[in-house]
Order: structure tokens, then sequence, then C-alpha cells
């Protein structure tokens, strides 16, 4: 199940990716088409956000390092973007009538759970990784 989940984060992760292409594309060309954050269309941090987050899928070990900061920046402007919508509509960009940000918001979310859920060692990883430390430790006093 968790090799699944983490398919189904690489998945997202490339849907955002486009959507975040196009957006950025489509800002370039009319402006001002993506809200600003500091400055900076949103587009373009959520389509890095949805570039970590799809490399983090690639990686076998240290993907947290890749994953926490994307999903983090990712998550952070969609919450942002979304309370703006909701007070001032036409805050975000949409699609068929559903605004784009409420969709990060959901993506990111979901992304952010399956890690949780796929990222957990099992019972059996933890008990090896335990016997390991405390045989490293008891080596060390014997060292002493």
């Amino acid at each position: 199940m968790r090799y699944y989940l983490k398919i189904i984060n690489r998945y997202i992760s490339v849907v955002g990716i486009i959507f975040s292409i196009f957006l950025s594309i489509t800002n370039l060309i009319k402006g001002d088409y993506c809200p600003t954050i500091f400055g900076l269309p949103a587009c373009y941090i959520v389509l890095i956000a949805f570039l970590l987050t799809f490399l983090s899928t690639k990686m076998d070990k240290g993907s947290a390092y890749v994953f926490i900061p994307g999903a983090a920046l990712g998550l952070a402007l969609a919450v942002i973007f979304t309370l703006k919508e909701m007070v001032i509509k036409g805050t975000c960009p949409d699609i068929f009538g559903v605004a784009l940000c409420y969709l990060s918001l959901i993506a990111f979310a979901s992304m952010i759970i399956f890690f949780l859920i796929y990222s957990k060692k099992n019972p059996e990883v933890r008990a090896k990784d335990k016997l390991k430390r405390e045989k490293n430790k008891l080596k060390k006093e014997d060292a002493k």
C-alpha cells in the first residue's frame, strides 16, 4: 500500500506541475494572471513546490529533506490564497469555475497525508534500528 501512495503522490505532483507550467506561461503572456506574494507570481512558487514533491517521490533515501520544504511551501501558499479567495472572489485563477488555490490546497494536504503514511517505518524496521543502536552503544561502551 505504501508503494501505491507514493505513486499517487507522484501523479498528483505531475498534474500540479502541468497546471503550474500552464499558469506560468499564461502569466508570462498575459501578465498579472497569477496572484503575487512578495512580488513574485504564486504560480512560479507553486511550480517549485510541486517539483520538489515530485523529486521526493523519485528518491529512496532522504526524500523527507526534499518533500517537506516543497509540501510546506505549497500548503502555505494554498492556505493563504484560499483564504484570500474566500474573502475576495477572483483572487486565484480558476478552471471550470473552481479556483485553483482550492485544488492546490486539496493536492498538498493529500500529499502530506500520503507521505506521512508511506514514509512511516513499519514495526519490524523500527525494531531492527533499535537493535542496531543498542549494539553500537554497547560497542562504544566496551571501547572505553
